[in-house]
């Protein structure tokens, strides 16, 4: 059996906690690599929540989506993610989220494996997704001999099945300077331990213009001279300032974290 010879001090602790639980991810890591897929569709929702717990957690987070090799359905979600590849650094340089395609079933072009192994190289990532888009298959593909068990899609319910029921730490090298956390899938993401007032800062595109708000406790929902609310995104250009259906996801959460516990 092993012992314990040492406490290291933790620099940081990805997590999530609803109104009964918290549940611990990681500790010092790195990055955490949020893993979509083209199907089955993704929930913009989650994603938003695992970005969150990230930059509450400072953090650095990458999204990848998978199934490169579904024309159509990949289509679609890598439009849904252009709000995400338009985030900026705090500086104003672009691509806080870097967004990557992959196509893990079908095999990776060789400059979609060069691009993850460059964001990989010398760092400890969790990977961080719903069931179905591929954990364990990226696992699988990158640790040789790991055997990682897959699973397949329901289609009754367009979700992935759990295979992966532990948290589980992989070397990719042998100088032990890359490391793979695979988790468990989740389908619900908390964020009651995020006080409200912080979650416009947790979220970079709202946070950017916030300082600039007439009140400085203004909740960008309803008061009179927001500069949040004034850089949304209109119908007629959907494509600058701040995106709707990412606004709408602050307002959502905003009022969630607001709320008064149920139990």
């Amino acid at each position: 059996e092993g012992t314990v010879e040492k406490v290291l001090p933790r620099r940081n602790l990805l997590y999530r906690q609803d109104e009964l639980r918290t549940k611990s991810f990681a500790a010092n890591i790195d990055q955490v690599l949020l893993l979509l897929a083209a199907e089955p569709v993704f929930s913009e929702s989650q994603l938003a929540r695992a970005l969150v717990a990230a930059e509450a957690a400072g953090i650095a987070p990458l999204i990848a989506l998978n199934k490169s090799d579904l024309p159509q359905p990949f289509a679609r979600a890598w439009e849904r993610l252009a709000p995400y590849r338009a985030i900026a650094h705090t500086d104003g340089r672009p691509g806080r989220y870097p967004v990557l395609a992959l196509s893990l079933a079908q095999g990776d072009t060789p400059e979609q494996r060069a691009l993850l192994a460059h964001h990989l190289d010398g760092k400890t990532t969790l990977v961080l997704g719903p069931s179905g888009t591929g954990k364990s298959t990226l696992i699988n593909l990158l640790v040789p001999g790991a055997q990682v068990v897959t699973g397949e899609i329901s289609q009754a319910l367009n979700s992935g099945r759990h295979t992966t029921t532990s948290t589980t730490w992989y070397w990719l090298d042998g100088a032990r300077r890359t490391a793979l956390i695979d988790s468990p899938g989740f389908q619900e993401f908390g964020l009651r331990h995020i006080p409200a007032t912080e979650l416009a800062r947790c979220m970079p595109d709202i946070g950017a213009h916030a300082s600039a708000c007439r009140f400085y406790n203004c909740s960008h929902v309803h008061e009179p001279g927001c500069a949040v609310r004034a850089q949304l995104a209109s119908a007629d250009q959907p494509t600058e300032g701040i995106s709707a259906q990412r606004y709408r996801l602050y307002c959502e959460l905003l009022e969630e974290l607001n709320a008064p516990p149920r139990y």
